[in-house]
Order: structure tokens, then sequence, then C-alpha cells
């Protein structure tokens, strides 16, 4: 994990936030979690970095939740039953690296890598729920050859540029250090960072959207949202006050206004 640099002296907050941007916390599902699981179908999908997890319920068209970092898929769970009273099926996945699947490393890259081959695997798929570095994952997905007819994100970041720029200045990076980071970086997601940014990943977004996040959120800024909304045409941005980052994934009105869009969207392709 070190992160070495040709004019850089490796040091323990360059480390530090190689590890933070690399290495997620594998959280285990809680009781009223693993309950909800167990009504699902519960499949492995074989992966190049490690087989994905995933759990199906319900007939219909699919909808799939896609969870953000340190997070696993049946965070979502308050999701499921509104989504299956409104006629979709629902798939919650474990990314690269949390919750149930395999590996030990991960990324906004590795995660949409990951949902774009579940995803085809799966066959077509109505729309995406995401939260937080789900919501890149899709944004990434989209942008190579996911296609659907809705996505609703929830405090997603849009871009990777400003996200590593927080991240640095969380660590206390020197200028030398914040080079050396984006450079390993680079090096651990493949591309170069510009490519994980909205302008390199617009031209996916070819559908309905709905963006919902609270301006006081701490661990992913407004603006992100923001930004996304103004390269989207055909999307909705909400701001949710007193949610944070992470209670907006049970709030009623959230998922309310989720299967709204989600439904809705079904309905002009039926009629189109």
């Amino acid at each position: 994990m070190t992160a070495h640099h040709a004019n850089v002296a490796p040091s323990s907050a360059l480390d530090s936030a190689c590890r933070a941007f690399s290495v997620p916390q594998r959280i285990q599902a809680s009781s009223l979690e693993r309950s909800v699981l167990s009504q699902g179908q519960h499949g492995t999908h074989p992966y190049v970095d490690g087989d994905i997890a995933h759990w199906t319920f319900g007939l219909g068209p699919r909808v799939l939740l896609v969870h953000g970092w340190d997070s696993r898929g049946s965070h979502l769970a308050a999701f499921v039953e509104p989504l299956l009273r409104a006629g979709f099926s629902v798939t919650l996945l474990d990314l690269p690296a949390h919750g149930d699947s395999a590996g030990h490393l991960s990324s906004p890259v590795h995660a949409g890598r990951a949902l774009a081959s579940l995803a085809q695997a799966l066959g077509p798929i109505h729309g995406v729920v995401a939260h937080s570095l789900g919501s890149a994952a899709s944004l990434w997905a989209f942008a190579h050859g996911l296609e659907v007819n809705a996505s609703v994100h929830l405090c997603g970041p849009s871009s990777l540029s400003p996200m590593l720029q927080l991240q640095a200045l969380g660590h206390g990076l020197s200028p030398d250090e914040q080079t050396a980071f984006v450079t390993w970086v680079e090096n651990h997601i493949g591309i170069p960072v510009a490519e994980m940014d909205l302008v390199a990943l617009k031209h996916g977004l070819r559908h309905a959207g709905l963006i919902m996040h609270d301006p006081a959120d701490r661990v992913v800024p407004f603006a992100a949202s923001a930004d996304l909304q103004r390269q989207w045409s055909d999307a909705k941005l909400i701001e949710l006050e007193g949610l944070g980052h992470r209670r907006i994934l049970t709030d009623p009105q959230v998922i309310t206004r989720s299967c709204a869009l989600l439904s809705g969207v079904r309905r002009q392709e039926a009629t189109a």
C-alpha cells in the first residue's frame, strides 16, 4: 500500500490517504438486514476482481440498488418492499471488497466496472438507486455502456478530482504529497483521474434522473449534486434538510420519491 513518488519520501499521511481511498471497511449485515437478505434469491457473479454477491427479490423490471463506501447492499434494504409493491424486481449487490463480495481493494472505478459487469449478466436494467460511492460507480457505468431508463442519486460525488482534493486536505498532505497521491490513485484505478470527472462521464446521462442531497452533508459536498444536475438536462435536484449522509437511506420521503420516478418512467415507456 505504500505510496512512493520520485520527489517525495513516503509519509504516514500519504500512506493513510492511499489506504483510505482503496481499502474499505468490511461491514457485517445486522440481524435485521440478514432477515431481509434471506428472503431474496442469493447469487454470486464471477468477476475478475473476485466474486460479486447479490440478492434478487420479486419479479418485474429490474432495479439495482448500489451502496456507498464502507457500506453494503443491505444498507438500502428499506427500498426493497416499496419497490416490490410498485411492481419491480430488486437486486442488491455488494461492491468489490464490501459486504459478502470478494476482494480487498476498491475505488469508484473498481465499483463501476463491477456494476457494469453484473448488470450485463443480469439482463435489462430498468433503473438504479445509488448512494455515495455507488452513485459515482453508476456514472462510470452509464458512460461505459450501461443503459437504464431512470436513476436516482443520493449524496453522490460526481467528479473524482474535487474528492481527491478534499481527501488530501483531510490527511494534511503537502503539495508534493498531493501530487504523489494523485499519481498513486491513477495507478490504482488504471485511468487518469480526469476520466472520472463529470466532463468525461456526462455523455452517459441519457435517461431521466433524480438527485437528492442534504446541503449540510459533511461527507460529500452538496456542490457535487449541483454540478451533476447542471450537466444533466433530464434530472431534478431536491435539497433535503436534516438527513446528513446516511439517514437518507431510510427516509420515507426519499424512498417514495425514488419509487415515483422509477414508476413514472416505466409508465412512459409502456405508452411510448
